[in-house]
């Protein structure tokens, strides 16, 4: 137990803003973790340049740009939900915000807005039904990205800490619920920006991707950083976590309500061209 207190652990149920402990990562796996996102980043990045300058599209790369931006506004997100990262991960670190942060998480938040903004933004253009799109997100997406936070967390490479009852596997449940619900909340709101912004407006995204992202995080989880952030009883911290993931799961379900995409949804399950609104009977009988 002193020990612990030497590396500036904050021990449960003082009622005090637990202190982040200090990490050592396993060096093989933060490597192997580095060199894999890396490469997943150069990857998304030729996608990106293909698409414009082969097919004249400019979105991959402006999500691009997006993703950089939301991974510079992680570490608020990481201070109140309480994450810290080891400080020994291979390759650069820099610090922002007060808080020293892995140049993987850059590279990762990149990738992951810049390719999945994209096509679940594509998925919502082709009227993917709410079958379709939870799939996706929920178990091609979310549980690999389970995996991976386990992974990190059994390396050392990254750490939920204070007094949380809810972690499996050292992550948060809400965490893991939310986690699986923000790909179809990027799609929407990549999907308003293609729609409606023409021309160099398409750059507003630069905002409207990183704003949605810390509004949808911190937006709908506050009541459990609250608890999490005081060391409550693990009743109060269960019973936030509950609120927590029942809004996340209704917040994406609302957005993908949005009239135009249901209507979508709606013409691509009965066959027709989603974007194309079906003619009246009286039109197309040719009365």
């Amino acid at each position: 137990m002193s020990s612990d207190i030497d590396r500036g652990v904050q021990l449960p149920g003082e009622d005090q803003i637990p202190l982040a402990p200090v990490l050592s990562s396993n060096d093989t796996g933060a490597l192997l973790i580095v060199i894999l996102l890396y490469v997943g980043f150069a990857t998304v990045v030729i996608w990106a340049l293909y698409k414009w300058f082969r097919h004249r599209e400019v979105l991959p790369c402006v999500l691009l740009v997006a993703g950089v931006i939301a991974a510079n506004i992680e570490p608020l997100g990481d201070h109140v939900g309480l994450i810290v990262y080891a400080p020994d991960i291979h390759w650069f670190d820099y610090w922002l915000m007060g808080r020293q942060m892995p140049s993987f998480i850059l590279v990762a938040e990149c990738s992951y807005v810049a390719f999945g903004c994209y096509y679940a933004y594509r998925l919502i253009e082709q009227g993917a039904s709410f079958a379709r799109l939870t799939f996706i997100s929920a178990v091609l997406v979310g549980i690999p990205e389970i995996i991976v936070e386990v992974l990190w967390h059994e390396w050392g490479i990254i750490r939920y800490y204070g007094d949380n009852a809810t972690r499996i596997f050292g992550i948060p449940l809400y965490s893991i619920v939310q986690n699986s619900t923000l790909l179809p909340f990027y799609g929407v709101v990549t999907w308003l920006g293609a729609t409606y912004l023409k021309g160099w407006n398409i750059l507003w995204l630069w905002l409207a991707i990183p704003t949605a992202t810390i509004g949808y995080v911190v937006g709908v989880s506050w009541p459990v950083y609250i608890t999490i952030q005081s060391s409550a009883p693990a009743l109060v911290t269960w019973a936030a976590a509950i609120v927590v993931m029942v809004t996340s799961v209704a917040v994406t379900y609302a957005a993908l309500q949005y009239p135009e995409i249901r209507e979508r949804r709606e013409r691509a399950a009965r066959g027709s061209d989603p974007g194309i609104p079906d003619m009246p009977v009286a039109v197309a009988a040719g009365a």
